[in-house]
């Protein structure tokens, strides 16, 4: 139980601390972005409505902006379709035999009247008396009486009845001939009466006149039935495919459904209704639901892309709220662009160009193609079916971004910004003029689509150069461009900096060489490197004079108590910190000032508190630094290059082999002290930056031969005065260069020769001509014997190694 209990407390603190901190400030940015985006995607899908009735007349032409069917006249046509359908047949068992029977019997029946006439006539007294017999009422009544099947009229019996044997027979004969006969070539249902006209047509040419005009149709009325009967299903079923064969009736988005002046019909008005154009049309709400669908499911998407590609974009709420910004502003253009001028001059590459100088390129392809596809999406929302526009928007947007983010990645200057528009116009056009040639589209049309492509393409380098510097400044962002113009020498802090400290200047002029180089070996941010390089010592502005490297004469530390000095060694990150918010460094420069030290103790004056103490305990804490451990991969490479350009200047015979080997007992050090824990750098890295320290290094504190001075003799003849080995020589630091280069002239051997760019101030040590006679003066002492060393004092392991490297 206990333990459960304590899970679950812990799960809560969790997400308590998660709710505090910068995670969920960077989710709810990105929610609200979401939100704006979806709202603006929601505005371009909203289309006007007019209060329009049946007979009003219309005050504009309205087109449908979307492709809707026109149910009136679809519905008309697939009636059309089914009724056009034969109705199909099939043969009705039975049927043809029990016609025949019918028939039979009823002939049986009219046989008896005319068997009943031929006997009334023969019992006439004459022959004459016979034919010209009439019938009483009762002899007709009697014979109409036999007959049962159908119910013959006073004539017909009449006729029955005074027709002769033969004849008789004939017609019954010829009768059932031509019904069998029709029976047996079908008589399908709803063909009757036809069949009977055909039938007694035929009964005339053989059969008595009075016969074929009476009796056989009565006769034929009375049996005849259709032996081909209606399929019910099989009918309906071939109507149905009739009616679905019929292709609906579309209105084209763009098609005039009214024209301005005409008055509107009912028809129109139910075709404006199905567009929802009308006040009383309900609101689709589906329209709504994939827009959300789609917002939603790309932004999703693109942070999945980003904890792969730059998770620490996620981390950083400036970034965040930059980056949803930008892609509000993006889709907010593109919905002003589709509402009022033309689709195709939708800025879709804006995203990319922008957020590459911002923020860098993976952010920028990233968001560039999450653009591309919303803006692509907005173009179906906004008019309905826009399949040829959102297949242009969606292709040149993906193809614009990735072209974008390859011209404008590691290059910060502002004019390639532009020159970067006009290349996305030139791919704009060779897209729109590609699905052109393979849809086969109107030349004319094509051509004038990609002309306000084109110009979208350097609109979104327009805005993009105007934008950049109003985000730089609006959020402080540490952009390749904000970096150049923070390492510009006249920059006011490093002016002061070169002014008023000027070895600490000079210090970090070969600190950010060092930075840059092994942050170009590692794949880090180099000019983010060298720029906070710079400014990592700007806190020692405050006391320079505490400061060995800036020192003239006397030390200050030698009358200082050994914790007073600690302190106010110590102090120079806060006080870069200070100096650096009120100058509005950008946070990632800050960080460097901060934790370029970490949390590392200043052993040189440890090591005097206790020669001190008299046997007293003392705790190093009172000694080490208040920052952050570094955080970053450009802050543990300036950690790394401070404490090592300032131990490898203290080193006596620094040749490339024992700089390497003394760079990597420093790197050990550091990594022992556990100052690289928090940094991202894997070991891989750590190889790298060793590598390039040594190589820029071995370049700086290179060996130079020593320039011969002449002596004229007495005989006034020139004579050579003894040369002696070659000296290592200190580096001469100079203008902020990749390879410092010493820079003095040659020195003769009793006198020095003035430095020609030597400052008009007193002369700095670390600027100063190098004598050959006399020692190498050294910019920073060996830490026994000397005050304050720079970075090489404030680690235990640095001054070990000092001193094994002096022994060999």
């Amino acid at each position: 139980m206990k333990r459960k209990e304590e899970r679950r407390r812990k799960g809560i603190r969790l997400v308590v601390a998660w709710f505090h901190g910068n995670s969920a400030k960077c989710a709810a940015v990105i929610i609200l972005g979401t939100v704006l985006l979806y709202g603006l995607f929601a505005l371009a899908c909203v289309s006007a409505r007019y209060s329009l009735q049946a007979g009003d007349i219309a005050h504009q032409t309205i087109t449908a902006t979307k492709d809707v069917e026109d149910t009136v006249t679809t519905e008309q046509y697939r009636k059309a379709a089914a009724a056009a359908v034969e109705a199909s047949y099939h043969l009705q068992e039975g049927a043809t035999e029990e016609v025949l029977m019918a028939l039979d019997d009823l002939f049986a029946e009219l046989a008896q009247v005319q068997q009943y006439g031929q006997n009334l006539r023969n019992a006439a007294e004459s022959p004459m008396l016979s034919t010209m017999r009439s019938y009483s009422t009762d002899e007709i009544g009697y014979a109409q009486s036999m007959v049962r099947g159908i119910t013959l009229t006073t004539y017909q019996t009449r006729v029955l009845l005074s027709t002769q044997t033969d004849a008789f027979n004939t017609m019954v004969s010829e009768v059932r001939n031509a019904v069998s006969n029709a029976l047996n070539t079908t008589i399908r249902e709803g063909q009757v009466t036809t069949s009977i006209s055909n039938i007694n047509a035929i009964c005339k040419y053989r059969v008595d006149a009075d016969l074929t005009n009476s009796i056989v149709p009565v006769v034929l009325n009375a049996v005849i039935k259709p032996n081909m009967v209606i399929d019910e299903a099989a009918t309906e079923a071939a109507r149905q495919a009739a009616r679905d064969s019929v292709e609906p009736v579309i209105f084209k988005q763009g098609q005039n459904i009214v024209r301005e002046g005409e008055r509107i019909s009912t028809y129109q008005i139910a075709m404006l209704s199905a567009l929802g154009l009308l006040d009383s049309a309900s609101i689709d709400m589906t329209v709504y639901g994939g827009a959300a669908l789609i917002v939603v499911t790309t932004v999703l998407l693109m942070v999945l892309m980003l904890r792969m590609l730059n998770p620490d974009v996620l981390q950083d709420l400036r970034q965040v709220l930059v980056m949803m910004l930008v892609m509000v502003i993006s889709v907010g253009l593109g919905v002003l662009c589709v509402k009022l001028i033309n689709i195709y001059l939708v800025p879709v590459a804006l995203g990319a160009i922008l957020l590459t100088g911002l923020l860098g390129a993976r952010t920028g392809l990233t968001a560039g193609i999450a653009l591309s596809v919303i803006l692509a999406s907005l173009a179906a929302g906004s008019n309905g079916a826009y399949s040829d526009e959102m297949v242009h928007l969606m292709l040149t947007g993906v193809v614009g971004s990735v072209v974008a983010v390859k011209f404008l990645a590691g290059k910060p200057q502002r004019v390639r910004t532009v020159i970067c528009g006009v290349l996305v116009a030139a791919v704009n056009l060779a897209m729109l003029l590609a699905l052109g040639l393979m849809t086969a589209s109107d030349l004319n049309n094509t051509l004038r689509n990609a002309v306000w492509s084109m110009a979208g393409g350097v609109i979104s380098g327009l805005i993009a150069v105007g934008f950049q510097p109003v985000f730089e400044a609006a959020f402080n962002l540490a952009t390749p461009s904000k970096l150049l113009e923070l390492a510009n020498p006249n920059q006011p802090l490093l002016r002061r900096l070169l002014l008023e400290a000027p070895g600490t200047y000079h210090h970090a002029i070969i600190v950010a060489n060092l930075s840059e180089a092994a942050a170009e070996k590692i794949g880090a941010n180099p000019l983010l490197a060298r720029t906070g390089a710079y400014f990592h010592d700007i806190g020692k502005l405050k006391r320079p004079l505490y400061f060995k490297e800036n020192q003239r004469g006397e030390n200050p530390h030698d009358r200082t108590d050994a914790y007073v000095s600690a302190a106010i060694v110590t102090a120079h990150t806060s006080d870069g910190l200070a100096l650096a918010q009120k100058h509005h460094l950008p946070p990632e420069i800050q960080r460097i000032i901060v934790e370029h030290h970490g949390d590392t103790p200043v052993m040189y004056f440890y090591h005097k508190a206790l020669q001190q103490a008299d046997g007293k305990p003392v705790d190093i804490k009172d000694f080490r630094y208040g920052g952050n451990r570094p955080s970053t991969k450009e802050s543990a490479i300036v950690m790394l290059a401070d404490t090592i350009e300032a131990a490898v200047r203290s080193m006596p015979d620094p040749t490339p082999q024992a700089i390497q080997r003394f760079i990597e007992r420093l790197v050990r050090g550091k990594i022992e002290d556990g100052q690289l824990s928090n940094s991202p750098l894997s070991l891989l890295d750590i190889d790298g930056i060793c590598e390039a320290f040594s190589s820029v290094l071995s370049g700086v504190f290179h060996e130079r031969i020593e320039y011969p001075t002449v002596h004229v003799n007495a005989e006034g003849k020139a004579v050579a005065a003894p040369v002696n080995k070659p000296a290592a020589q200190t580096p001469v630091n100079t203008a902020p260069v990749k390879t410092v280069a010493q820079t003095t002239a040659p020195t003769p051997a009793v006198k020095p020769v003035p430095q020609t760019t030597a400052p008009t101030k007193p002369v700095n040590p670390n600027t100063a001509p190098i004598p050959v006679a006399k020692a190498v003066p050294q910019t920073t002492a060996p830490v026994p014997t000397v005050g304050l060393p720079d970075a090489a004092e404030t680690a235990k392991d640095a001054v070990t190694a000092e001193k094994e490297e002096s022994k060999e």
